[in-house]
C-alpha cells in the first residue's frame, strides 16, 4: 500500500508540472467494438445451429493532458462463459475502468486494467473476435484485473513491466485474501521478431499458483507471419501437483489488403499426479484447430469464414467440428 501511495504521489507531481509548462486542450472520444457469429456443428456430437453476439464493448477515452488519460469500457456479454446459461444471459459490467499516466517510456495504470502479456499475444494473433489467446481461452490467467500496472520502455528494443492486482478478474472485485503478482519483459524491433516472457505468482492458504508464459512471433515479410506461445500452470486452483501445460501455433498470410488466410493449432494437457494412472484433468485435455479466410471490408468491418474443431484426449469423448462466420465491427 505504501508503494502504491508513493507511485500515485509521484504521478500527481508530474501531472502538475506538465500542466504548468505546456498548454493542452483536453478531449475525449467514444469507442465501440462488437463480436458476432453464426455457426453450425458438423458432427452428431454437436449439431447446434445458432446466431450469437459474443461481445459488445462500449467505452469512452478522455485525454486530460499529454501524459494523462482515463478510459472506461463496459462489456456487454456473459462474465461466466463456462456456464450452461451463458448464451441466454447477458450482463453489462466494467471491462476496463482506469487512469493512465505515461511519460518518457514509463507508464502507470490504476483501476481495472488489462494484463500486458495478453496484449502482446493477441496483438500478434490478430483475430481476437474469433478466438481468445491460449492462456485466456483455457483460463491459465486473467486478461483483466483490478490493481496497478506499470511498464518501462528501456529503449527501442526492450520493455519491462510489473503488476499487482486483486487476482479476482474484472467480474469479482471484493472477495480477496492475497494480491496477485505479475512480471514480464518484451523485446521488439529485432528485425521482424517479437518475443516475451512473463511470470504470475498467486499465493493462497493452500499451495501458491504459478503461471509461466513464453511468446515468439516473426513477420517473415509484409504478407506472412508466424507465432507461437507456450504456457505452464502449476497448482491449478491452488491444489498441489495439479499442473497444466499447452502451446499455440498460428500463422497468417495476406493475399492483399483485404484478404487473409489464417490458421491456428492449440494443444492442452494436464499431468498425471503421483500414484495416478491418468491425467487429473483428462476431460478437458485435447487439441483445437481454427483455420479460414478473413475479408476486411473496410477499417470498421471484418468477416471471417472459418473451420474449427475440438479433439479431446479422452478416448470416450466425441470429436466436435464446426463452421463459423465471424464478424467484427468497431469504431
Amino acid at each position: 500500500m505504501r508503494l502504491l501511495l508513493l507511485l500515485l504521489g509521484i504521478v500527481s507531481i508530474q501531472i502538475c508540472s506538465a500542466q504548468q509548462t505546456e498548454h493542452f486542450e483536453p478531449y475525449g472520444k467514444p469507442t465501440l467494438r462488437m463480436f458476432g457469429n453464426v455457426h453450425t456443428g458438423l458432427s452428431e456430437a454437436d449439431d447446434l445451429k445458432i446466431f450469437e453476439i459474443d461481445r459488445a464493448f462500449l467505452g469512452y477515452q478522455y485525454f486530460m493532458s499529454p501524459n494523462l488519460m482515463a478510459e472506461i469500457k463496459v462489456d456487454i456479454g456473459s462474465p461466466d462463459d463456462e456456464s450452461v446459461y451463458a448464451l441466454a444471459k447477458r450482463y453489462a459490467y466494467f471491462r476496463n475502468a482506469y487512469i493512465k499516466y505515461s511519460q518518457n517510456g514509463f507508464s502507470l495504470s490504476f483501476g481495472i486494467v488489462g494484463m500486458n502479456h495478453f496484449k502482446v499475444q493477441e496483438g500478434f494473433w490478430g483475430y481476437r473476435y474469433l478466438e481468445k489467446s491460449f492462456a485466456d481461452r483455457f483460463r491459465f490467467a486473467r486478461s483483466v484485473d483490478m490493481g496497478v500496472n506499470a511498464s518501462y520502455k528501456i529503449n527501442d528494443v526492450f520493455l519491462v513491466d510489473a503488476a499487482v492486482v486483486n487476482g479476482e478478474s474484472h467480474s469479482q472485485l471484493l472477495d480477496i485474501n492475497y494480491f496477485d503478482y505479475h512480471v514480464g519483459a518484451t523485446v521488439t524491433n529485432i528485425g521482424n521478431f517479437t518475443g516475451r516472457v512473463s511470470a504470475n505468482y498467486e499465493p493462497s492458504d493452500n499451495k501458491p499458483k504459478m503461471v509461466y508464459a513464453f511468446f515468439a512471433g516473426y513477420r517473415i515479410n509484409e504478407k506472412l507471419s508466424i507465432g507461437a506461445d507456450f504456457n505452464l500452470l502449476y497448482n491449478n486452483r491452488f491444489f498441489e501437483n495439479r499442473n497444466q501445460s499447452g502451446y499455440s501455433l498460428y500463422s497468417t498470410w495476406a493475399f492483399n489488403e483485404h484478404w487473409k488466410l489464417f490458421g491456428r493449432f492449440d494443444m492442452l494437457e494436464s499431468n498425471i499426479p503421483e500414484g495416478g494412472t491418468s491425467p487429473w484433468n483428462l476431460s478437458t485435455d485435447g487439441s483445437q484447430i481454427v483455420a479460414g479466410f478473413e475479408h476486411k471490408v473496410n477499417d470498421n468491418l471484418k468477416l471471417a469464414l472459418n473451420y474449427r474443431d475440438w479433439v479431446p484426449k479422452a478416448a470416450n469423448m466425441n470429436n466436435r467440428h464446426y463452421i463459423y462466420l465471424n464478424v467484427e465491427f468497431k469504431l
